[in-house]
């Protein structure tokens, strides 16, 4: 996620700028920042995600969950 809310309760955007931790602005988890290198100009890409995955925010992508069996 791009955007997550700090410890003192004010939204704050993922950048090389931001605190290390904060907090999911939906479920109220603890967040940890991100960087990924991107490969087309070199740049980076920084983006907040879960410390873990017992939370109760359903963050994940249409493609990542599981389909029922059949």
């Amino acid at each position: 996620m791009k955007t997550a809310v700090s410890s003192l309760g004010k939204p704050v955007e993922a950048s090389h700028v931001a605190p290390s931790q904060a907090y999911c602005p939906k479920c109220g988890g603890a967040v940890t920042l991100r960087v990924r290198r991107l490969m087309a100009n070199s740049g980076n890409s920084y983006y907040w995600r879960h410390l873990d995955d017992d939370h109760p925010c359903d963050r994940q992508k249409p493609f990542m969950r599981l389909r029922p069996a059949m």
